[in-house]
């Protein structure tokens, strides 16, 4: 796809050493007796890790058992941490395994007719364009394997697709502002919003030389936290035939965006001078420095910081009206209609969720160094409450007491496989365009049709190349 004029640079995943953690799980699940993400297991990993990347297969086990329905099945997923379930789970099996291979654009390997996994485990899978593949998986709740109120209920209706439950959750992640320990007090346990955050932002700013030499906090120095406040402010992106959105949402964004520029920073300008002469380290690093008073970062970056790092630091979770917008990047569990091994496939899904497995899955990251590098399970929080509220402070002791009630949790509605490369490509670099003019009179919705449309149409040519 080609990009706009204005592209934003973004990793979907933000740790920098998330190739080396796919290379070094891929790598282990050929050979689980060396699974170790730390010092120990990078020379196994690498001796083995460019085959399994180039194949894009990693047989955790194998077996020559039938591969009708109850023999082995294939998991597809995006989320390479999941080898330390599919370990934990055959270790535990005789006759039912999980054979994992890793799909890049899983939503994008599904749609084709020949797509043959029994399980898949990813982003995004809700699209409209393979929905149709998978099973409803109301009887498991029916039957009792899996226990239906373990879940966030809100995170579990996303799963609902007219009144079937096709998609189990099974991660998520959520949005924090971070601030150097002791140097801000915060006036809640839990949640911050911006409009907490301007006043004491805007007092932490100092002016010298006619220039800021510190200033509290810009939304446009994340894109990513552009694009989040604008789905906290209404604008609901999502899918239909083509990507839609609330017009009345958007306005409100680029005007509210607009006036914190002004009122708290003097102006656009002043805060993109700032950024270039002071924002060139990690954002951990500026707010210990004292540039800056607050940082955005998600949990799945916050909780691989070094602990060193991690330490010196506190956070609350981002809100907007008293709701902690979830990240988009939910992970759900699927079990296509086609695929061989539909039992093992449906046995794998009752052990994972059940809360005793998944405490092994993070003891498993833990004692292997996996958690360093990847957060939480299955590169987030999980989407069974009792694991999140009694096994994750154990591992992330700054989690003690920090888990919101699912009633304090909004959920993003469904969006297309390609978001994530709309939501570079388009929507970020559009909102740090749109909160840099001066202009008032230009209707937001109609110039962002139109973005939208000339990406549309580079896309459609480069794809006919």
């Amino acid at each position: 796809m080609q990009a706009i004029p204005g592209t934003v640079r973004r990793r979907r995943r933000p740790h920098p050493f998330f190739d080396l953690i796919r290379a070094l799980l891929l790598a282990a699940a050929l050979s689980p007796l060396v699974l170790s993400c730390g010092r120990e297991g990078e020379k196994a990993g690498e001796d083995s890790a460019n085959s399994a990347l180039s194949s894009g297969f990693a047989p955790v086990r194998q077996t020559n058992s039938s591969e009708g329905e109850s023999g082995p099945a294939k998991l597809w997923t995006d989320i390479p941490e999941l080898v330390l379930a599919v370990e934990l789970f055959n270790a535990s099996r005789e006759d039912q395994l999980i054979e994992l291979e890793y799909k890049e654009d899983l939503a994008g390997a599904l749609s084709d007719r020949k797509a043959d996994p029994a399980l898949a485990i990813g982003r995004y899978l809700k699209s409209k364009k393979i929905r149709d593949k998978f099973q409803s998986l109301e009887y498991l709740f029916g039957e009792l394997y899996v226990n239906q109120s373990s879940f966030y209920p809100n995170l579990l209706a996303l799963g609902n697709v007219n009144g079937r439950q096709l998609f189990l959750p099974v991660s998520f992640n959520m949005p924090a502002i971070v601030f150097a320990k002791g140097k801000y007090r915060p006036p809640g346990p839990l949640l911050l919003d911006l409009e907490t955050m301007g006043s004491s932002a805007r007092s932490f700013n100092k002016i010298e030389g006619g220039g800021y030499v510190r200033m509290g906090f810009s939304p446009r120095w994340n894109p990513d936290f552009l694009v989040l406040y604008a789905q906290a402010e209404g604008v609901d992106f999502r899918e239909d035939k083509k990507l839609v959105w609330n017009a009345e949402g958007l306005d409100r964004t680029v005007r509210n965006l607009r006036a914190w520029s002004r009122g708290k920073n003097t102006s656009y300008l002043a805060e993109r001078d700032f950024e270039f002469k002071y924002l060139f380290t990690p954002d951990y690093q500026y707010i210990a420095e004292e540039r800056a008073l607050f940082a955005y970062m998600d949990s799945s970056r916050l909780f691989t910081l070094p602990v060193e790092k991690r330490g010196a630091l506190e956070f609350r979770w981002f809100s907007s009206k008293g709701k902690i917008p979830v990240d988009d990047d939910m992970a759900f569990a699927a079990i296509l209609r086609s695929g061989k091994g539909k039992s093992t496939a449906e046995t794998f899904l009752k052990w994972f969720f059940k809360e005793e497995n998944q405490r092994k899955i993070l003891e498993k990251a833990a004692s292997t160094g996996c958690m360093d590098i990847a957060f939480g399970l299955a590169g987030g929080f999980s989407s069974v409450r009792s694991v999140n509220e009694r096994a994750f402070p154990t591992y992330y002791p700054s989690m003690s007491g920090q888990m919101p009630s699912a009633e304090q949790l909004s959920m993003p509605s469904t969006l297309p496989p390609d978001w994530p490369a709309i939501k570079e490509n388009v929507v970020a670099p559009w909102l740090l365009e749109s909160i840099a003019r001066n202009i008032e009179s230009v209707d937001p919705d109609a110039e962002f049709s139109a973005r939208m449309e000339e990406y549309r149409q580079n896309a459609t040519i480069t794809s006919m190349k």
